[in-house]
């Protein structure tokens, strides 16, 4: 899908059942991958990530089947490879970061290959990681693909968890079926809540992680997963996020499938709603969100870079100036989030100052859009969503290039946010 037409819509009205977490769902994929018991993950939403991740553990040997929306696997990755291994993952950025790690689980030559905007993406925590461990990297200028050789030989390491967790979150998994105890140093760890996650499934999955306020990690050795195990994915918070902010600068919505004590970081998009004046509401496991005064606020969003976007929506619906910290984290996406939000607004007249590690966003409140705009969503999933919410209270029709970018982690985004 290159392009999409969204029809003006005066309001938010409606109820909406969640897709379920990408996140988790890569990271069950992983783990269900390293298992020497069946193992079956239920509710897996098929976006491009999720697909990718399948492919990868398939590229290793794993065997599975899927019975709809259940993945069914019948033998994890062979660990006995005696030949030179290659993954493909897609423009999945946790799956290139996480799934590299799998490399030290062998002393073959092991290739990370990917697609599409993750090739322009750095991988230089990856590349310092794996090398912390002993492995010799060839990369294309501190890119993909990734040549990887060599034995893995450390085990005290220290990895950058500055840029992002992702990798980490590999590495903690992999160590835990390596033949020695792993003790890993992470000075300044970014996304501590992706990492929250990546623990508590491990544990789900039978596997200890102990850690010392997320700066010095000690994994065990010679751990497996040898029980059966159903693991049912829950619903996305970086999903809800954009129909959570539809309804505070438009209406009313109810929303299905959401953990209320999820460990998503994303999660804490009700505080920022709620600071923006929305009113925010449990009611028998369903989220109610309802607009109210519409309020300029401020957020740190160092912790969950992926709000950005429908953060910048909110504060743009708000009339005055809202700001946004940790704009350092949005360099190393699918666009460089910072500039491609600052270029997109304009196009309606909303100013976006980036001053350092603050956003500022000069709100106008509605109607934002006056006359018909063709946004770009810079083949990136999250602008793509963010730009569509600009439809509420618009006076014209909006349009998306290249809307096809929902596909990677919401495919029936607009479907669902067309019947609200």
């Amino acid at each position: 899908m290159n392009k999409i037409r969204i029809p003006a819509k005066n309001s938010i009205d409606g109820t909406l059942t969640i897709p379920s977490s990408k996140s988790y769902a890569q990271r069950a994929i992983a783990l269900a991958g390293l298992s020497k018991s069946s193992v079956v993950i239920r509710n897996l939403t098929d976006s491009d990530d999720v697909l990718a991740a399948q492919g990868i553990i398939a590229a290793l040997g794993a065997i599975f089947v899927r019975s709809g929306k259940d993945l069914i696997l019948k033998s994890g990755i062979d660990m006995n490879c005696d030949s030179e291994i290659s993954i493909n993952c897609k423009e999945s950025g946790l799956s290139t970061r996480l799934f590299s790690s799998f490399s030290l689980l062998f002393d073959e030559d092991f290739t990370v290959n990917g697609e599409g905007s993750i090739a322009q993406r750095t991988m230089e925590m990856v590349i310092d990681g794996l090398a912390a461990f002993g492995k010799s990297i060839d990369s294309n200028k501190g890119k993909i693909p990734l040549k990887i050789s060599g034995k893995t030989l450390k085990k005290k390491v220290e990895i950058d968890g500055s840029i992002s967790s992702q990798f980490l979150t590999g590495v903690l998994i992999v160590t835990s079926f390596l033949k020695r105890d792993t003790e890993i140093r992470v000075p300044k760890l970014k996304s501590k809540p992706y990492i929250e996650m990546t623990l508590d499934l491990m544990r789900y999955f039978g596997l200890k992680v102990e850690h010392k306020d997320f700066e010095i990690f000690q994994i065990k050795g010679n751990q497996s997963i040898g029980e059966e195990l159903v693991y049912e994915v829950e619903g996305d918070w970086s999903a809800a996020s954009f129909h959570i902010v539809a309804a505070a600068v438009g209406g009313h919505i109810q929303l299905k499938g959401l953990k209320a004590d999820s460990r998503q970081g994303d999660k804490v998009i009700l505080d920022a709603v709620k600071r923006a004046g929305a009113s925010v509401e449990w009611r028998n496991g369903d989220l109610i969100i309802q607009k109210d005064e519409l309020l300029p606020f401020e957020f740190d969003a160092g912790e969950c870079p992926d709000l950005f976007p429908p953060l910048a929506v909110l504060a743009a619906y708000a009339s005055g100036k809202s700001t946004i910290s940790g704009v350092h984290r949005l360099k190393h996406k699918e666009s460089d989030r910072g500039i491609t939000l600052q270029q997109e607004f304009a196009k309606i007249g909303v100013r976006i100052d980036l001053n350092g590690d603050e956003m500022v966003i000069h709100g106008k409140g509605t109607p934002i859009v006056q006359k018909e705009v063709t946004f770009s969503s810079h083949n990136d999933h999250r602008i793509a969503m963010a730009m569509s919410l600009l439809s509420i209270g618009a006076e014209k029709s909006i349009y998306i290039e290249h809307a096809g970018a929902v596909d990677k982690s919401y495919p029936d985004f607009y479907k669902d946010f067309l019947t609200i």
